[in-house]
């Protein structure tokens, strides 16, 4: 039987990560990119599991918890607390830890360092029309069975009780964007992004998709 439900803390919070970094490179575990797996976990989802886990949905099957759903009701303040708190923390232990030196994280923060100088990571700033965000991440072994879908329709039925507006999300799968527009999200910008480059995967776009939550009746999965 499927469950979706509130996040809790802290039983949940381990599946949350490991999922989060078994799927974290295009649906593939995240030592395809960095090596890692703690600073990739709290860069991903620590502001959502220690600064807003109202926002944070799971998904339990037969109860083993498959899949997740992370989003925030003000990216603004996601930023903010990110920046000021999260991100000087997780760069401190990067620095001082061995992984620093590997290969292919050296390779993956010149890429980024790549994508910044040519401002590939600048984007219009709609926050004011589309405030709430998004992240989905469900086990490969458990896709394409409609979790993700009811995942979503909770979470927006959330976010109309709250009285949000909006929401947008960024994705470079093309695949997901598939599946966000069959959810009633549309694609505001295609950008292409080289900090994701590698033999197989040269040609990469950052995809901005966006819904809005007002006046709508809300979205039921059946």
């Amino acid at each position: 039987m499927l469950v979706i439900r509130k996040y809790q803390e802290p039983d949940d919070r381990k599946f949350i990560r490991r999922i989060c970094c078994d799927t974290a490179f295009l649906g593939g575990p995240v030592e395809k990119f960095f090596n890692g797996r703690e600073i990739v976990a709290d860069l991903l989802t620590l502001y959502y599991t220690d600064y807003e886990r109202e926002s944070v949905f799971v998904a339990e099957l037969d109860g083993q918890i498959v899949g997740y759903l992370t989003g925030c009701k003000n990216i603004k303040r996601q930023k903010r607390i990110f920046t000021t708190r999260i991100l000087p923390v997780i760069a401190v232990r990067f620095i001082l830890c061995d992984s620093i030196l590997k290969k292919k994280n050296i390779l993956f923060l010149y890429n980024c360092l790549r994508s910044f100088l040519k401002k590939e990571f600048f984007t219009t700033d709609i926050s004011s029309e589309y405030p709430a965000t998004l992240h989905i991440n469900i086990d490969v072994r458990y896709r394409g069975i409609g979790i993700g879908k009811k995942l979503i329709s909770e979470y927006l039925c959330y976010l109309k009780k709250e009285k949000i507006k909006g929401i947008h999300l960024t994705t470079v799968s093309v695949d997901a964007v598939r599946f966000f527009e069959k959810m009633g999200f549309t694609v505001l910008q295609k950008k292409k992004v080289s900090y994701l480059s590698y033999p197989d995967h040269k040609k990469l776009y950052r995809f901005i998709l966006s819904k809005k939550l007002t006046d709508e009746k809300a979205d039921v999965v059946k």
